[in-house]
């Protein structure tokens, strides 16, 4: 099992996010998410660190697959990663600093641009397709790191069965 949940939370072309206040990642701009706590499933996980994160709440993130990686070789750590659309705003005024960082909503375009390197960089191989919930099936997205980067990232197929409730 996975240590930790990602959650990309949408309201029209924009997604709410968080520029980081701790490492890893100080400084970059990056989903929403923690760490599971004993006994809670991924999906009862997202659904914690949204609300104490930003005050929303969700109630059915949809799981999109996990992305996975390996710091310099050591053994592979990784997150599940959820999508939740909101069909109001108006409750999440930004920007708005928290213990955890700044949220801010940015437009799925500037955060899918490859020229843009103000997020977690991991977030460029995977990010769209995740967000694609209509065509693309949930999967493992694995990036390999030297250092701070990516020198490697592949796509693995994740069995049918796979759902956040069977974990």
């Amino acid at each position: 099992m996975l240590r930790y949940t990602l959650a990309f939370i949408r309201y029209n072309d924009e997604i709410l996010m968080i520029n980081r206040e701790k490492s890893p990642w100080q400084g970059a701009w990056n989903g929403v998410g923690g760490k599971l706590e004993a006994g809670e499933t991924p999906n009862e996980c997202v659904i914690r660190e949204v609300r104490e994160e930003t005050g929303l709440k969700i109630i059915q993130p949809i799981y999109r697959g996990m992305v996975t990686w390996n710091p310099d070789e050591e053994e592979a750590q990784g997150m599940y990663v959820f999508v939740a659309d909101i069909e109001q705003k108006d409750e999440m005024k930004t920007p708005k600093r928290t213990r955890e960082g700044i949220l801010d909503w940015k437009k799925e375009t500037w955060l899918l641009s490859e020229k843009n390197f103000g997020t977690v960089p991991t977030l460029r191989y995977f990010m769209k397709d995740v967000l694609d919930i209509g065509r693309i099936r949930p999967a493992d997205y694995h990036c390999t790191f030297s250092g701070d980067a990516v020198i490697r990232s592949e796509i693995r197929p994740l069995p049918e069965t796979a759902a956040p409730f069977s974990f």
